[in-house]
């Protein structure tokens, strides 16, 4: 490998996908480094890839 090559910029692109009962949610996460291995961008991205959503609360409040 050339120095020149070692230099270029690598870049990782996953595609998580949630099905839930009658809707599919779709989180994109792509990263691109001159510095990190391809290995370590994937490691990276699939981490932020399993962070945990926020999840909306349904806060109504019934009568009784």
């Amino acid at each position: 490998m050339s120095a020149q090559s070692e230099s270029e910029p690598k870049e990782v692109a996953i595609v998580k996908r949630s099905t839930k009962m009658d809707s599919e949610e779709f989180v994109s996460i792509s990263l691109k480094s001159s510095d990190d291995s391809i290995e370590e961008l994937l490691q990276k991205a699939m981490n932020a890839a399993s962070t945990p959503s926020h999840k909306k609360s349904d806060k109504k409040v019934g009568i009784l």
